[in-house]
């Protein structure tokens, strides 16, 4: 499911509690926390991969292990299943699997391990072995592990580990699984580090691909047409691009989500048939979400063309409105604007609760022409000007074999 159309359903869910809470729609304020919300487990899913070691990794085996005979270097003492367990069991991902194609996300991992033999070890694993491991046998080794994190198969961090590794085992802790214990050493350094980088941040994924800066380079104003600048939520996938929500100055339970993200065709001059598709698009997945039982009733307009002079510039764009019944049975209207600003699809949807009684509330036709007259968005980045140029060299070959 889209995220923006998980944060709607968020949306709806949070208005309907207060609508029980309370009967008066005119107080200040609103929802909180409902973006934030979507942060538990903390990062999104990943899959697991093997990776070859790197030459200088490589290299540095090589050179370990020829010192002596008691200088050891060994790959394939580490398994992905139990970097698997150990990283699900932290809890902090949404899923963990192992060479699966559906997450966005990847971590490729190598590992070497450097084992030097001293006179130390060799006369405590004698004594160890005449005592039959009553003496526990003590043994100190270092892990070397590259880690790298990468969106579709792009890079997006790179982390280089060497890290102590020493146990013991005895006839007294049977249970030893030697393997186990290097993969959840490895694990904990690694969820150390995406804990304190906050690797899976939009902001930190954006800047890694080379994506809009949607922090610092997406402008708006404290209040946009009689509706307040509540907070802005970017996604961790360059082509979701950022979400701005906003809050109704008098009705607190009405509310608006701008999103703010990348048209992907190679241009978008085309405005009026690329906001038209990408309303198609949108409908579609609202549909889907009341066949999976996510909205017990949906119904949608047929969408409707808008020609606006803002500022003195022309944008062609796309509405339609709907009407929806959640699993709670809370009714809600929705309005929903489609237009393009740079090389961005601007898409407003808001949401206006239905209750016994309410007064007809008209499109918020003022907030959606006052939002293209002060919003900014980014211009057109790297990571999107790569693509579109890849995009129309591919087409050109194409053109050229036929």
């Amino acid at each position: 499911m889209h995220h923006s159309l998980i944060i709607f359903l968020r949306r709806l869910t949070v208005v309907g509690t207060l609508l029980l809470l309370t009967a008066c729609a005119a107080q200040q304020g609103g929802p909180e926390g409902v973006l934030a919300a979507a942060e538990a487990p903390r990062y999104p899913g990943i899959s697991l991969f093997y990776k070859h070691l790197s030459d200088d990794l490589e290299q540095e085996c090589a050179e370990f292990q020829s010192r002596s005979m008691l200088h050891h270097c060994s790959e394939g003492e580490f398994h992905l299943s139990n970097l698997q367990q150990a990283l699900t069991q932290s809890g902090a991902f949404q899923q963990v699997t192992i060479a699966g194609d559906h997450n966005e996300f990847q971590v490729m991992v190598s590992t070497v391990v450097l084992d030097q033999e001293s006179g130390s070890e060799i006369g405590n694993a004698a004594l160890s072995g005449a005592t039959l491991m009553l003496v526990p046998i003590k043994i100190e080794k270092t892990i070397r592990a590259e880690v790298v994190i990468t969106w579709q198969n792009l890079p997006i961090k790179r982390y280089d580990y060497t890290l102590p590794f020493n146990y013991s085992a005895s006839l007294l802790t049977p249970t030893f699984n030697y393997r186990k214990e290097l993969s959840q050493r490895i694990a904990a350094q690694l969820l150390g580090d995406l804990q304190q980088e906050n690797a899976f941040a939009g902001a930190q994924v954006m800047a890694a691909l080379e994506a809009s800066d949607y922090g610092d380079d997406l402008g708006i104003g404290d209040s946009v047409g009689g509706y307040f600048f509540d907070e802005k939520h970017i996604f961790s996938n360059p082509f979701h691009g950022a979400v701005l929500s906003f809050i109704h100055r008098q009705f607190a339970f009405d509310h608006a989500e701008v999103f703010v993200y990348p048209v992907r065709n190679t241009d978008w001059h085309e405005a009026a048939a690329l906001t038209q598709s990408e309303a198609e698009n949108v409908r579609t997945e609202l549909s889907l979400m009341q066949r999976q039982g996510n909205l017990n009733a949906l119904e949608l307009d047929d969408p409707t063309p808008l020609q606006w002079i803002v500022d003195g510039q022309r944008y062609d764009g796309t509405f339609y409105s709907g009407h929806l019944i959640d699993n709670e049975g809370r009714e809600a209207r929705t309005a929903t604007y489609i237009f393009i600003k740079g090389d961005k699809f601007v898409r407003t949807q808001a949401v206006f609760p239905l209750v016994e009684g309410s007064a007809k509330v008209n499109n918020p036709d003022d907030f959606a022409r006052s939002l293209l007259q002060q919003l900014e968005p980014p211009t057109e980045s790297p990571f999107m000007a790569r693509l579109r140029r890849e995009r129309r060299q591919s087409i050109m070959e194409m053109s050229a074999k036929e």
